[in-house]
């Protein structure tokens, strides 16, 4: 058995008897030695049995977004897709969510690959057919700004009624807004009433192309 297998293991055995999630992936990346990269999948990766059946309660399909307010996740959806856009950096957690493993938000950069990013979300969106949807970033990352503009723009260009701004404390913004929300971040899914993976529909819907 692999190392990250056995730690997958050991951090699951801790959460299921209801350790700190934090404590618990330190004392278990501590243990087996394990790098950024290895604790970044585990974090994404391991759910306790509770947490897992939690979310899953919370799915919502995206075939019945049409006519809904939804609100997104901004640099959470945008993260995720650009990592399945280039077959990298994802793991399916145990929860049954898509998740890019890269843990680089603070170092998120505004770039060709966000636009091209933002094109498959949107286009994605168009075919759901959803009331309205808004898109919201947090503020600390740099060109936060430029992007929500961005974004606004290009909702314009394709036809979908929406916004984006941005947030000094995005997440709190999403859980309080509690709409259809578009994230894998488990703190919002945990706290809102109905997720969307968007990613999980991005991705099968390439991996049958």
């Amino acid at each position: 058995m692999s190392v990250i297998k056995k730690a997958a293991q050991d951090l699951r055995y801790l959460l299921d008897r209801n350790y700190n999630k934090k404590t618990s992936l330190n004392l278990v990346v501590n243990h087996y030695k394990l790098n950024e990269k290895q604790r970044n999948f585990l974090q994404r990766y391991v759910f306790s049995e509770k947490d897992i059946q939690l979310h899953k309660s919370k799915l919502f399909s995206i075939k019945k977004i049409s006519e809904k307010y939804i609100v997104i996740d901004g640099y959470n959806v945008l993260v995720t897709v650009e990592a399945i856009l280039n077959k990298k950096n994802l793991v399916r957690g145990m929860d049954g969510f898509l998740r890019d493993t890269s843990a680089i938000f603070s170092k998120y950069k505004f770039d060709k690959n966000t636009k091209k990013a933002l094109k498959t979300v949107i286009l994605a969106l168009r075919e759901y057919k959803p009331r309205f949807v808004l898109f919201i970033f947090d503020s600390q990352i740099s060109h936060s700004g430029e992007l929500a503009s961005y974004v606004r723009h290009k909702l314009n260009e394709f036809g979908l009624k929406g916004d984006a701004r941005t947030s000094r404390s995005a997440d709190k913004e999403i859980v309080d807004l509690n709409e259809i929300t578009m994230t894998t971040d488990s703190i919002i899914i945990e706290r809102v009433d109905r997720v969307v993976d968007i990613g999980s529909t991005l991705h099968e819907k390439m991996t049958d192309i």
